[in-house]
C-alpha cells in the first residue's frame, strides 16, 4: 500500500507554486545575506528599512503600499504579519530611485536624481541610500532595457556591487512582461543572482499562473484589484496583489535570516 502523501501547508504555496521556488534563498545566499547585513550594521544601516529601485511598475500605489495603508488581510498567510510590522513605513515609500520609464543604467547617472532632494553629484541610488538608509534594496528593472548587447547586465552588475559595498542587501526581481521581445533580461537576473549569491524574487515564475501573466492590455503593466485581501481567492488572480504577497514573502525570508543572525 502506497504511503500517504503529506499535504503541504497552504501558507507555503502561492497559486500552487512553492514559496521556495519563488523566493530563492538557498544556504549560500542566506550566508551571504548575513554577511552583507552585518556590513550594513557596521555602517549604521536601518535594519527595518528597505528601498525600491525601479520603473513604473514600482512607482504606483498598487505596489506594496497597501501594507502601510492597512488595506490588506493576510488570511492563511498571517505568519507574514511580523514582517509587515518590521518594515512599516517602507512599504508606502517610493523614494528617489523610482521613475517611469527608468533604464537600469540611468539609476547611476549623475544629474538624473531629484535636484530638490539630492546633491548635484549624486545618482538616484546613492541619494536614496543616503535619505532612507535601507538595509535592503528591491531592484525591479528590465522592462525598458530593450537594447541588444550587454548594457543591461553591466548596469545590474554595477547595482548589485554598489549595494553590497554599501552594506545593502540587493534583491533581484524578475518581470512578467516580454517587452524586450524574449526573456533575456529575466535570464540575466537569474544568472546574476546565482553568481553573486543574492536573493532572487522570481515573480515571473508565479506570474505564469495568471491569465496573460498578470498583465493588462498594454502587455507591460500589472493588473490591479481593490485590496490585498488574501482571504478572497480572486485576489491572487491579479498581478499587483500577487506581486505584493510574493514581495512580502521575500522580505520575510530576509528578515528571518538576518534576525537569526542576531
Amino acid at each position: 500500500t502506497p504511503s500517504p502523501t503529506a499535504t503541504r501547508d497552504p501558507a507555503t504555496l502561492v497559486n500552487g507554486v512553492p514559496i521556495e521556488d519563488i523566493v530563492l534563498m538557498p544556504p549560500e545566499v542566506v550566508d551571504n545575506v548575513r554577511r552583507i547585513f552585518a556590513r550594513g550594521q557596521e555602517l549604521g544601516r536601518n535594519p527595518q528599512a528597505f528601498s525600491k529601485l525601479g520603473d513604473s511598475i514600482s512607482l504606483t500605489s498598487h505596489y506594496l503600499a497597501r501594507f502601510d495603508q492597512k488595506r490588506y488581510a493576510l488570511g492563511v498567510y498571517a505568519g507574514l504579519q511580523p514582517t509587515v510590522d518590521y518594515y512599516r513605513r517602507s512599504f508606502e515609500r517610493f523614494g528617489v530611485a523610482v521613475r517611469i520609464g527608468l533604464h537600469a543604467w540611468v539609476a547611476f547617472h549623475a544629474g538624473e536624481a531629484d535636484p530638490t532632494l539630492c546633491r548635484a553629484d549624486e545618482h538616484m541610488v546613492g541619494c536614496e541610500l543616503r535619505l532612507h538608509n535601507p538595509s535592503v534594496l528591491l531592484i525591479r528593472l528590465g522592462t525598458n532595457d530593450t537594447a541588444e548587447g550587454d548594457a543591461f547586465e553591466r548596469a545590474i552588475r554595477h547595482t548589485v556591487e554598489f549595494s553590497i559595498d554599501n552594506g545593502v542587501i540587493p534583491v533581484l526581481v524578475t518581470k512578467s512582461d516580454r517587452f524586450e521581445g524574449d526573456d533575456r533580461n529575466n535570464e540575466t537576473l537569474r544568472r546574476l543572482a546565482a553568481e553573486y549569491a543574492i536573493p532572487l524574487w522570481d515573480f515571473d515564475l508565479v506570474a505564469g499562473t495568471l491569465p496573460d501573466r498578470g498583465l493588462g492590455a498594454d502587455g507591460v503593466h500589472l493588473t490591479s484589484y481593490d485590496s490585498d485581501d488574501y482571504r478572497d481567492p480572486a485576489t491572487l488572480s491579479f498581478g499587483f496583489p500577487l506581486s505584493d504577497l510574493t514581495g512580502l514573502m521575500t522580505l520575510d525570508a530576509i528578515r528571518r535570516a538576518t534576525e537569526s543572525d542576531g
